[in-house]
């Protein structure tokens, strides 16, 4: 018998392997592709909730501070010691009422002394005049008078205006505060002599997210509190002013209700804020859960006849456990709310239990 060359051997084993490797992964991926093929096929099992028009309440809970709609810190216009203090400590005092008196003996001498000059100076005007009827002087030299006359003057304005600086009085009816000096200090621009407060009425300053600039505006009534336990009594101020920008940094609008009551409050307390904005009806509401953010912003999956699909929305208010839709969705669809992440697109879906 002859014999059959190893090659040959070698050959026939190699195309044997060769074989079997492709035989058993073709097998094996054709398995594979089954069981996705499965896989895909099978249904998510999801909850869902339905939407449905509700009335949304924009009630706003935030904190805010009292105000004094005027207060100053009383400080003289010129340097001097103090001759009089005309106020008590803690006081009211009205507009325009006499508070500090400084030393003017200066200020009197430099004004009499002007007066004397300008009464010089009248009289000597009034004689060139007549020269200047029969031609005795130039008209140059009645100028000249002139003009020194109406120096003289404007150098008594001047006086005047400082000795007025020496009386400091009241710009508006307030409480005026602890005092800083006492008769005989001297004083100058920058000391603070004592505050003056206007303590009613007051105003209460609070800011609000600027997703609320909507229904935000002028005459709204506004509650506050200045106690921290619950029931506490509540109070009404109404906003009159809202500033016309929105913070860069906290994204929230400024604004101030006016207070008028009896009530006493210090300016710069703090205080509970509760603001009742106008009821949306017809508002859509979905589950926070279910808004999903993206790049491109946010959205939702819907049920569309058993199938998943991606909807980009635009969202509005949030309250504790729902998100306003304002665009991207309608009465009666179906939003996907649990197994979010199994979820790709065009999936076939179970849905399971409706949520409230």
């Amino acid at each position: 018998m002859k014999k059959i060359p190893a090659w040959i051997i070698i050959l026939i084993v190699i195309a044997l392997l060769i074989g079997s490797k492709f035989l058993f992964f073709s097998k094996k991926e054709e398995k594979m592709g089954v069981a996705g093929k499965n896989k895909n096929s099978m249904p998510i099992a999801v909850n869902y909730y339905v939407l449905d028009p509700i009335a949304l309440s924009n009630d706003i809970f935030t904190t805010g501070k009292i105000g004094a709609l005027n207060q100053i810190e009383i400080m003289p216009e010129v340097s001097g010691k103090v001759t009089a203090i005309y106020f008590k400590e803690g006081e009211t005092v009205t507009k325009g009422s006499a508070l500090i008196k400084l030393n003017d003996a200066d200020l009197q001498a430099q004004l009499l002394k002007s007066k004397t000059q300008s009464k010089l100076s009248e009289q000597k005007l009034d004689r060139l005049k007549k020269l200047m009827a029969v031609n005795g002087i130039s008209q140059e030299e009645l100028d000249i008078q002139e003009n020194e006359l109406n120096a003289y003057k404007a150098d008594q304005a001047y006086i005047t205006a400082q000795l007025a600086k020496t009386n400091i009085t009241a710009p508006f009816t307030g409480v005026i505060g602890l005092k800083n000096i006492s008769e005989g200090s001297f004083v100058n621009s920058t000391t603070a002599i004592a505050s003056l407060i206007q303590v009613t009425p007051l105003y209460v300053e609070f800011s609000v997210p600027e997703k609320y600039i909507s229904l935000f505006k002028k005459g709204i009534s506004v509650k506050f509190s200045n106690d921290n336990v619950d029931g506490a009594k509540t109070y009404s101020a109404t906003i009159y002013a809202i500033e016309p920008r929105i913070d860069e940094t906290t994204k929230t609008i400024k604004a101030r209700a006016m207070y008028n009551g009896n009530m006493t409050f210090y300016p710069g307390s703090f205080v509970k804020v509760f603001v009742n904005l106008s009821e949306t009806k017809n508002t859509l509401m979905v589950p926070t859960q279910a808004v999903i953010p993206t790049l491109k912003g946010q959205k939702v999956i819907v049920s569309k006849n058993g199938i998943a699909t991606d909807v980009f929305v635009t969202i509005g208010v949030r309250t504790d456990d729902k998100i306003q839709v304002l665009e991207g969705l309608s009465i009666g669809d179906t939003v996907v709310t649990t197994g979010l992440l199994s979820i790709r697109k065009e999936s076939k879906l179970k849905l399971l239990k409706a949520g409230n």
